[in-house]
């Protein structure tokens, strides 16, 4: 029977990958640092472990993967002895690289050479940034670090854990989804602390992310913000109604729906509202271009678990409300489409996109529903405005979003029915 070896072009990747790792280490080195896995040693490794690969192939026996692993096993410990009694340090990180850049190598071997390049970039990459990483550790303080801590704690381990399905009267509530608010809205405080905390004039890009995932936790969080402001709450003002806006029609209304529906003529039924839209964007960036990134401090907790749940509260409400109309008025797809756009433009988008792909509504319909939830999101903000303390803000935000909602929805309506 003919041996199938691997193909020439894993040996040549698993050189290139020994080259990856082992020219980082040499700049390293070069700048003074001491490292046992230069260019020629990262090579010679990466290529040992695709020679384990190629036996394989050949023998098709596991115990020659097993005897790649202590093949490299007691190198790995035989440099580890040499290096911690010449170094005096019992670092293990040239140990375990060691066995990371054989490993690499030995995947490519057998033909998963995505994971390998992966695998050795990622390795460089964390060599690389040590100095920076120890910088970082060394600027964190307690409360940041139990901030990470509970965003960790809530998502990755309470959320998993909690039925998704709804329970109670008219099956309104969904314990996963209600989590699911408290975790987003949770990671945009913290995103925006973040940011502010290391770039005073990071407002405008903390807002501008944020509002990909949720512009409506954004708008809460900066209302809550605006009590660090001592004079004009213009920079909040402007971040609400273009940062907290713009990425909602471009990325969550828009570029939603059309990768649900790879429908271009909903987007040509819904120019005239994007125009409109993005217009008043302009004219907004325009004139807040002095104050919409001024120097804000970061707020004094990166988890203020109180707002958080207590904006977590009315996104639920909403979230009901919209569950309630469903429940009781399935005909009016309009109204509930609209109600349910006031938490989650990005979950109307794709359920109207789901609703056009069953053939249900026309292209035309679906960009006039589509007007109705950027609307119904920035109309919102005007009701958001009213928990500032602030009365300039609280005045701004109601008067400008009513004003913006109304004009988008007034041309959602004259471009579908023609009026």
């Amino acid at each position: 029977m003919a041996i199938v070896l691997p193909p020439l072009q894993y040996l040549l990747l698993a050189v290139a990958i020994g080259i990856i790792v082992g020219l980082e280490n040499e700049y390293r080195m070069y700048q003074g640092a001491k490292i046992y896995l230069g260019l020629r040693t990262s090579i010679f490794l990466s290529l040992l472990g695709y020679f384990f690969a190629v036996l394989y192939f050949v023998t098709s026996d596991t115990l020659t993967l097993l005897a790649g692993i202590g093949t490299i096993t007691v190198y790995a410990t035989a440099v580890y002895i040499s290096k911690t009694a010449l170094t005096k340090n019992p670092g293990a990180t040239t140990y375990t690289s060691t066995f990371l850049l054989f490993f690499a190598g030995l995947i490519a071997g057998l033909g998963h050479y995505e994971y390998a390049v992966i695998l050795a970039v990622l390795l460089a990459a964390i060599s690389f940034y040590k100095r920076e990483f120890l910088d970082v550790i060394a600027h964190i303080k307690r409360k940041e670090l139990i901030a990470v801590l509970n965003i960790l704690l809530i998502a990755f381990v309470i959320l998993p854990l909690l039925p998704d399905s709804f329970i109670g009267p008219y099956q309104f509530f969904n314990p996963f989804e209600f989590w699911f608010i408290v975790s987003t809205i949770a990671a945009v405080f913290f995103l925006q602390y973040i940011v502010l905390r290391f770039s005073k004039y990071g407002l405008l890009l903390s807002s501008m992310i944020g509002s990909v995932i949720t512009g409506t936790a954004v708008t809460f969080a900066l209302v809550k913000l605006a009590a660090n402001i001592k004079t004009s709450s213009k920079a909040i003002f402007y971040n609400v109604m273009f940062s907290a806006n713009l990425p909602m029609i471009l990325v969550q209304a828009t570029l939603f729906t059309y990768v649900t529906t790879l429908s271009t003529s909903i987007l040509f039924y819904l120019l005239p509202v994007l125009i409109v839209s993005l217009a008043s964007m302009g004219v907004l960036a325009y004139l807040g271009r002095k104050d919409i990134n001024t120097a804000v401090k970061a707020p004094t907790s990166p988890f203020p678990m109180g707002q958080i749940l207590q904006f977590a509260a009315i996104f639920f409400v909403i979230f009901t409300v919209s569950r309630v109309v469903d429940i009781f008025a399935p005909q009016f797809l309009t109204l509930t489409l609209f109600v349910s756009s006031l938490a989650n433009v990005a979950g109307s988008a794709l359920s109207l996109g789901l609703i056009f792909l069953n053939d249900s509504i026309s292209p035309q319909y679906a960009a006039f529903l589509l007007g109705l939830i950027i609307s119904a999101s920035v109309l919102e903000k005007a009701f958001i405005g009213l928990l500032s303390k602030k009365a300039d803000l609280r005045r701004g935000l109601f008067k400008y979003s009513l004003v913006l909602g109304f004009i988008i929805l007034a041309t959602a309506f004259i471009s579908y029915y023609g009026i």
